[in-house]
C-alpha cells in the first residue's frame, strides 16, 4: 500500500503535525425502488424469438389492445340495472303470490262478504301467474318513516288499483228472412224447379236425359243431366265418372261449365250452366239463318276451343252439331264430354275405335285403327263446319262401317298408298279393301257451296292419311279466319229469337212436319179412290158443264 501525500494541519499549540490517510473508494449511491409496472414486467417470462413464416401456420401477433369507451360501461352499467330490477321484481311476486296462497286457504265460504277466490282441488299451492293478475287481495305496503322513505324511480310502478271488468263481445246476429218463393216454387220439392212429365226435357240418349230447371232461390237457368245407373256392374258409369273430372279440370269459355253434382231421391244429376241453343236447333230453324259472318265466327270458337282441348292433352272423341252449344249472344261451347280422353303427346296409346258418331267418324277409326291422335276431333269439327251450309251431313251413311266408307270413296276418291302410306297396314283394311276406283269430286260439288278460302281449307282437313291433317292453330291461322271477307261477327241476334232451340226441338218439329206430310199424302190417296166410284151421270153432267162454258167464253168478240 503506498503512502498517501502528507498534509500539514496545524495544532492548537502552534505546532505543525503530519498525518498519512489511506485511501478509500467513495460510498455506493443507492439503488432506485422499481414501480409495481417494472415490478410486472420483470415477472413477464422472456419473449420467445420471431419464427420464420410457415405455409400451414399464419403469424399470430400480440392480442389487439381495446381502448375503454365510456359508451360500452355506460351500457354494462344499464344491463346490470335492469337485471337487478328483474330480480326484484321476481321475488316481489313470489311474496305476493304466497300470501295470495295463503289467503284462500282460509277463505270462510259462509261469510258472503269474503270476496277472496278458493283454490280448486287440482290447483297446485305455489301456481306460478301472470303479471297482469288480480290484485285486490295484495297485502298493503308497509308505511316507512317519511325521513327514510326515498325515490323509486322502477319504470313498473303501478298504482294499486282493482282491475277493470273484461268486457263481452257480443256479436249480433240477424236472421235472415226466408224468401219468399212464388206459388210455382212453392210446392217444389228440390232446390231445382222443372216443369212435371217431358216439358222440361231438352235432350235424351244412351246416357239419359237432360232438363231445363231453374234454382228457386236465385232464379238461375240450369241443365240438369240425369245419369241412367240402371245396368252398370260397378254402380257408377265409367263415362259420368270421366266427364265429372274432366271438366273439373277445363276452364275456358268455349267449355260447358259443371256447377256441381247433385244426388236427390236416388238419383244422380250433373248440374250445368245452361245454353238456349245448339248448332242442330239453330241449322234446322224454320226461321232464323246464319249469316256468312255468324258462321264464320261459330267456326273459329269451334277450332278455338278445340285448341284448348288439344294443349290440355282432351280428346273430345263425340264432336258433332248436338253437342255444340250456343247461347243467346252467339256464345259457342262444347259439351256431353262423356267419350273424352287424355291422351298422351310423346307416345301412342291404344283407345277404343267405337268412338264418335258414324257420320263424323274418320275413316282410320272406320278402318279399325286403335292408335289415334287428336287428328280425329279435326275431320268430325270439319263435317260440323261444312253442315252449317249444308243445312244437312256432309257424310250420310246407312249405319255401318262399310257403308259409310263408301259415301267417303264416293266424294273423296278412293285412297291409294301414296296418299296414305299407312293404308294397308289398318286392322279391318283387306275387309272393307273398295272393289273399284273413284275419283274424289269434292271440290266440284262444294265449290260453289263454300267460298274459295273455306274450299282450301276443308280440302286439306279431308286427307285420308291424318298426319297430314292441319293441327288446330294452323287452322286458325289460315286465310280464311285472317284476310278474307266478311270478318267474323258474333251472332248477337240470337237474342231476338223466341224459344229454345235443341237437337231435340228440331226433332220434335221434324216428327210433326212428317205426320202432317203423311196425313195428307193419306188424304190424297183416299180422293183418288174415290174419284172413279162417282156415278156416271154426275160425271157427264159435270162434263157437259165445263165444255159449255168453255163454248160461252169462246164465242165472245174480242175488243
Amino acid at each position: 500500500m503506498q503512502p498517501s501525500a502528507a498534509s500539514a494541519t496545524p495544532n492548537k499549540g502552534g505546532k505543525i503535525s503530519f498525518a498519512f490517510k489511506a485511501k478509500t473508494a467513495p460510498a455506493p449511491a443507492p439503488k432506485p425502488v422499481p414501480d409495481l409496472a417494472q415490478r410486472m414486467l420483470a415477472r413477464e417470462p422472456p419473449q420467445r424469438a420471431a419464427e420464420p413464416p410457415s405455409r400451414n401456420r399464419m403469424p399470430v401477433g400480440p392480442p389487439p389492445k381495446f381502448k375503454s369507451e365510456p359508451r360500452f360501461d355506460r351500457r354494462d352499467r344499464d344491463r346490470d340495472r335492469e337485471r337487478d330490477r328483474e330480480r326484484e321484481r321476481d321475488r316481489r311476486e313470489r311474496e305476493r303470490d304466497r300470501a295470495r296462497n295463503d289467503r284462500r286457504d282460509f277463505r270462510d265460504s259462509r261469510n258472503y262478504r269474503d270476496t277472496r277466490e278458493p283454490r280448486g282441488p287440482r290447483e297446485p299451492r305455489s301456481m306460478r301467474e301472470g303479471r297482469r293478475d288480480d290484485r285486490r287481495f295484495d297485502s298493503p305496503r308497509t308505511e316507512r318513516p317519511r325521513g327514510d322513505r326515498k325515490q323509486d324511480f322502477r319504470p313498473d310502478r303501478r298504482p294499486e288499483r282493482s282491475p277493470e271488468p273484461r268486457k263481452q263481445i257480443k256479436i249480433m246476429t240477424r236472421i235472415k228472412p226466408r224468401p219468399v218463393l212464388s206459388e210455382e216454387f212453392a210446392n217444389s220439392d228440390s232446390v231445382y224447379y222443372r216443369k212435371p212429365g217431358n216439358e222440361s226435357v231438352i235432350g235424351a240418349g244412351t246416357y239419359g236425359k237432360v232438363f231445363k230447371a231453374i234454382h228457386v232461390y236465385t232464379q238461375r237457368k240450369v241443365a240438369l243431366k240425369k245419369i241412367r245407373m240402371e245396368g252398370e256392374k260397378d254402380g257408377f258409369p265409367v263415362t259420368a265418372v270421366r266427364e265429372i273430372k274432366l271438366l273439373q279440370h277445363l276452364r275456358n269459355n268455349n267449355v260447358v261449365s259443371l256447377l256441381e253434382v247433385m244426388v236427390e231421391r236416388n238419383e244422380c244429376f250433373m248440374v250445368f250452366e245452361y245454353l238456349s241453343h245448339d248448332l242442330t236447333g239453330l241449322i234446322n230453324h224454320p226461321t232464323f239463318t246464319l249469316t256468312e259472318a255468324h258462321k264464320k265466327d261459330l267456326a273459329k270458337q269451334m277450332f278455338e276451343g278445340l285448341d284448348y282441348l288439344h294443349h290440355r292433352g282432351v280428346m273430345h272423341r263425340d264432336i258433332k252439331a248436338a253437342n255444340i252449344l250456343i247461347s243467346n249472344r252467339g256464345q259457342l261451347k262444347y259439351a256431353d264430354f262423356g267419350l273424352a280422353r287424355f291422351f298422351s303427346k310423346s307416345r301412342q296409346l291404344d283407345y277404343t275405335n267405337r268412338v264418335i258418331t258414324i257420320w263424323y267418324r274418320p275413316p282410320e277409326l272406320l278402318l279399325g285403327e286403335t292408335r289415334y291422335g287428336p287428328a280425329v276431333d279435326v275431320w268430325s269439327a270439319a263435317c260440323v263446319y261444312v253442315e252449317m251450309f249444308t243445312k244437312k251431313a256432309v257424310f250420310p251413311g246407312e249405319g255401318g262401317e262399310i257403308s259409310q266408307l263408301d259415301k267417303l270413296y264416293n266424294c273423296l276418291g278412293t285412297p291409294n298408298r301414296a296418299e296414305w302410306p299407312d293404308l294397308i297396314e289398318m286392322p279391318w283394311f283387306e275387309l272393307m279393301r273398295p272393289t273399284e276406283r273413284k275419283k274424289r269430286i269434292f271440290e266440284e260439288v262444294y265449290g260453289e257451296i263454300l267460298s274459295p278460302a273455306a274450299l282450301d281449307l276443308i280440302s286439306h282437313v279431308f286427307q285420308y292419311d291424318p298426319a297430314k291433317r292441319p293441327t288446330t292453330g294452323q287452322i286458325l291461322a289460315h286465310p280464311y279466319f285472317t284476310t278474307e271477307e266478311p270478318r267474323p261477327q258474333q251472332a248477337i241476334e240470337l237474342e231476338n229469337i223466341e224459344g229454345d232451340w235443341h237437337e231435340f226441338e228440331s226433332k220434335a218439329l221434324r216428327r210433326e212436319k212428317d205426320k202432317e206430310r203423311r196425313a195428307e199424302y193419306q188424304r190424297d190417296k183416299e180422293k183418288r179412290k174415290v174419284a172413279p166410284l162417282a156415278p156416271q151421270s154426275d160425271r157427264d153432267a159435270k162434263r157437259i158443264k165445263a165444255g159449255s162454258e168453255h163454248q160461252s167464253d169462246s164465242a165472245q168478240p174480242a175488243e
